[in-house]
């Protein structure tokens, strides 16, 4: 289905009954897709609303990326909650779309019941750990394509698609070729929006000194093998700032802890939202598989 908003169509759909639950994808350059099926357990309880932010996956592309920016993206994020007749909704944000869930609270925190941040980070700024941790897990061929990436030198779709998929296998703790597959299945790629976000987006990105003013319950969510958001430099500065906050480190997973502790990770997301509205969040930190303290 489509919404216009803001003058753009967005691609989205929604499964499920419940409290509403809207989903950012990461990349920027990917799409809603590589959610699925690892979140339909939560549909029991949850309406959850995949979408494709503007200029990604089955949502329109502009002629060209040039304006574009995080407040472009968490407004249409916000006119798209409206159409849908929601007046509050839990946000969900996972990689790149934590970061504008991030900016998203701070805009829009008036319109969040909840604001889940999985495997993202408040600012990039540790970008030779990044590299650091590539060079020592990464083969050449995974390495060279990933230096394509961040250095803004992908033609086209296709040839995003064909680095992606060479340096997916970097995001797991342990990858299975066949779970890749499945996420490059469906998946809608857009170069345009990689390389804009690369080149001008994630420089341009701190909002690390404003986290004690986002005060929505939140629940951070780590992996602990994650190369890209590392929980040093990424969940647990999350964690310290967030005045309101909880959070799950899961052990053997690296920035896909939804597929790869899939059980862990969504027991962890039903509690906490659970808890929501019946007590205030308080500020701790769950242990590793997942469960109550």
């Amino acid at each position: 289905m489509f919404a216009l908003v803001n003058g753009t169509k967005l691609y989205f759909h929604a499964r499920g009954r419940g409290r509403p639950m809207l989903m950012m994808h990461g990349g920027l350059g990917l799409d809603h897709t590589y959610f699925q099926p690892w979140f339909d357990p939560l549909c029991s309880g949850t309406e959850i609303i995949y979408y494709d932010h503007r200029g990604n996956g089955r949502s329109d592309r502009p002629p060209n990326m040039d304006g574009i920016n995080h407040g472009t993206w968490i407004a249409d994020a916000d006119a798209l909650r409206a159409r849908l007749g929601h007046d509050r909704i839990i946000l969900f944000g996972h990689s790149y779309g934590g970061a504008l869930a991030l900016e998203y609270a701070l805009q829009y925190g008036e319109h969040l019941a909840g604001l889940i941040l999985c495997c993202t980070a408040p600012v990039f700024d540790y970008m030779d750990i990044i590299l650091a941790n590539a060079e020592a897990r990464g083969t050449p061929d995974q390495l060279e394509a990933l230096m394509r990436v961040l250095g803004n030198a992908v033609k086209d779709d296709a040839d995003w698609r064909k680095a992606w998929m060479t340096y997916l296998p970097l995001y797991f703790n342990a990858y299975d070729p066949a779970v890749g597959a499945s996420m490059d299945r469906d998946m809608i790629y857009s170069a345009a929006a990689v390389k804009h976000v690369t080149a001008h987006c994630v420089p341009a990105y701190n909002v690390l000194d404003q986290l004690g003013g986002i005060t929505t319950p939140t629940l951070v969510i780590c992996g602990r093998d994650d190369w890209i958001t590392p929980p040093a430099q990424a969940g647990e500065r999350l964690y310290a700032g967030l005045p309101n906050a909880e959070m799950v480190f899961l052990e053997a997973s690296g920035h896909f802890p939804f597929i790869e502790e899939r059980d862990a990770c969504l027991e962890a997301i039903a509690g906490w939202i659970g808890r929501l509205g019946t007590e205030a969040a308080t500020h701790y930190i769950l242990d590793p598989t997942g469960s109550d303290p």
